[in-house]
């Protein structure tokens, strides 16, 4: 059954990394992908907060700090216990014999593919920011599904570590927010 599911997987990734690519979507996408580099992206919505939302400046850092930390310590655990290669590693004999092709925009990464952490950061995110700015929800989550599909598009992973890392952001963080709520309605915990 995971013998299959992966083969799924693979095919799944060969189908969106060749036939989606052009000039345009290319210099697009590793732009967007970047969107998942909690290094790039976590001062960037530090900034923005601070500049629209400043009276709650403390607080939506604390919340912010909290839902990446969460879901990114479960990224590592699952990634140095699983192991899964990249696209490009486990593919790389049939890309040397002409079978397969592996479109890679940017880095050419090695090391462990699942799950994704540009996703798992992503939308964690996309659940902090859906909490601090609760009118653009739809905007931060379907950003978060545009870096996840880049993540397949750029040849960096496969579509189940996509998937797996949403999830895991997604959940993580909102399991970190219901106790973040928690800690904030107890006896009206003051950030400042």
């Amino acid at each position: 059954m995971l013998s299959y599911i992966l083969h799924i997987d693979t095919a799944l990734f060969l189908l969106i990394n060749n036939n989606f690519h052009f000039s345009l979507l290319n210099d697009n996408m590793r732009a967007v992908t970047n969107l998942g580099n909690g290094w790039v992206v976590y001062w960037l919505v530090l900034l923005y907060i601070y500049y629209y939302n400043r009276q709650k400046f403390k607080e939506s850092f604390f919340l912010l700090f909290l839902t990446q930390i969460v879901p990114g310590i479960i990224d590592i655990i699952i990634k140095k216990t699983v192991h899964r290669p990249r696209p490009a590693v486990a593919l790389h004999s049939l890309i040397q014999e002409g079978k397969v092709h592996v479109n890679i925009l940017g880095r050419h990464l090695t090391t462990d593919s699942f799950p994704s952490g540009h996703t798992v950061t992503i939308f964690s995110l996309a659940v902090a920011l859906s909490y601090i700015f609760p009118g653009h929800k739809k905007i931060f989550y379907i950003l978060a599904f545009v870096v996840g599909f880049s993540r397949v598009y750029d040849g960096e992973h496969y579509p189940l570590d996509v998937i797996a890392g949403g999830i895991i952001g997604y959940l993580f963080a909102k399991i970190t927010l219901v106790l973040y709520k928690k800690i904030k309605n107890y006896k009206d915990y003051n950030f400042e």
